[in-house]
């Protein structure tokens, strides 16, 4: 009985020996696996601290899309006459005198001087050439759009049609889409001074752009031969610089000329003074001097760009290339988000602006001359080295540049 007793005390311990024994392993298992878990738990936080870094991430990429910059480069060319000899030389083909344009490099618009009124009335083409009388053609216009989306409309031949070929311009291109400044008499102060849609692209600080509009003013004058300033006219000029960014264009004379004469210094230097940005002339056919008044640029003729002239300064040709950039805020926003409602029409534009109190913009000009040689038989092309060294000289453009400190 002992001994059974004593068998099994020892079979009892020798059992507690090895539950001890397994409790322990257990125990030690547990240890391990503790240890495992809070080895591996700190792997966890990186885990999550890279998804937080890539939230982080996320919306500073939002960020780094955000606009910075709004742009535009624009061409501004001179007479453009698809009458005469230039519709004979197209034969039909109504791309045919635009077909150089290219050359001149890529724009987000091109503006033009348009020197005929567009009707259906019958001309001759000896008529156009004895009487300097001219008429385009209204098949002309879905082409042009193509090419001139915005056209000055002040000049002395726009009334070669009489008042009633004048209406019928502005119906054919305002049904066409074209947008237009300006009118043969400067009293029609609702085409004098106009709000104009400028294409822009806003670039981002990752370096994506994205296409826009923005508006700006255009004021044009047509005082060449029967008209010069009368009271009210200029100081529109006035009124829309206040609001908006003002471009200032202007018909003048005496013909022929390479320089202008002081009465026409006069009106440039006035539209300055009321606040207009920079100031383009054109009517004298040749292509003429530039200056820098009271820091902002004035071109006083550009000459033609598509005409049939035949001596040599009537084919060379003065395009001025304008690159517009202004700084991303809000109220630049609120600007391009303005564009539908914006109508170039009268002061549509100024008034809603002023209504909503829009800030003025300021924007930062670029400019370069570029030349081009056209003529009669001749496509408007870029122009060759000599033919850009002589309107440059012409221009003073060397001085001018210097002035504006480009």
């Amino acid at each position: 009985m002992a001994l059974y007793r004593a068998s099994e005390y020892g079979h009892s311990r020798l059992k507690g020996r090895k539950i001890l024994a397994i409790a322990l392993v257990v125990v030690i298992a547990a240890a391990l696996s503790g240890v495992s878990f809070w080895h591996h738990k700190p792997q966890t936080a990186p885990v999550a601290a890279t998804h937080q870094n890539r939230e982080s991430v996320t919306h500073p990429a939002t960020a780094r899309d955000a606009p910075t910059e709004v742009s535009g480069k624009y061409l501004f060319s001179g007479t453009v006459v698809l009458a005469r000899d230039v519709e004979r030389y197209a034969a039909g083909n109504y791309s045919q005198p635009f077909s150089g344009m290219s050359t001149l490099g890529t724009y987000d618009a091109h503006i033009g001087v348009l020197e005929c009124p567009v009707t259906n009335n019958p001309d001759s083409f000896e008529n156009e050439v004895q009487n300097l009388i001219f008429n385009c053609k209204p098949a002309w216009v879905s082409t042009l759009k193509n090419y001139f989306p915005i056209l000055n409309l002040s000049s002395d031949h726009l009334n070669d049609q009489s008042s009633q070929g004048i209406a019928n311009t502005f119906k054919v291109l305002q049904q066409t889409g074209i947008q237009t400044v300006g009118t043969y008499d400067p009293s029609s102060l609702s085409d004098d001074c106009k709000a104009v849609i400028l294409p822009v692209r806003v670039q981002s600080s990752s370096g994506k752009t994205t296409s826009a509009s923005m508006p700006v003013a255009m004021c044009s004058y047509n005082y060449k031969w029967l008209f010069s300033p009368k009271p009210g006219q200029l100081e529109s000029i006035k009124k829309w610089s206040k609001v908006m960014p003002v471009i200032a264009l202007f018909n003048h004379g005496p013909e022929y000329q390479l320089t202008a004469d002081s009465q026409t210094t006069a009106i440039a230097h006035k539209m300055i003074d009321y606040g207009a940005d920079f100031v383009i002339g054109n009517g004298t056919h040749w292509a003429g001097n530039t200056e820098v008044y009271k820091g902002k640029l004035i071109v006083y003729s550009m000459g033609n760009f598509i005409f049939d002239q035949l001596d040599y300064k009537g084919r060379i040709a003065l395009n001025l290339s304008v690159t517009m950039t202004i700084a991303y805020n809000q109220n630049v926003a609120k600007w391009m988000g303005s564009s539908d409602r914006c109508m170039a029409q009268a002061e549509a534009c100024l008034t809603m602006a002023q209504q909503e109190q829009l800030a003025k913009i300021t924007p930062q000009y670029r400019f370069d001359v570029v030349g081009s040689y056209g003529g009669d038989g001749r496509v408007a092309t870029k122009a060759n080295a000599q033919q850009q060294a002589d309107i440059e000289k012409i221009a003073n453009w060397p001085a001018t540049q210097q002035q504006l400190g480009e």
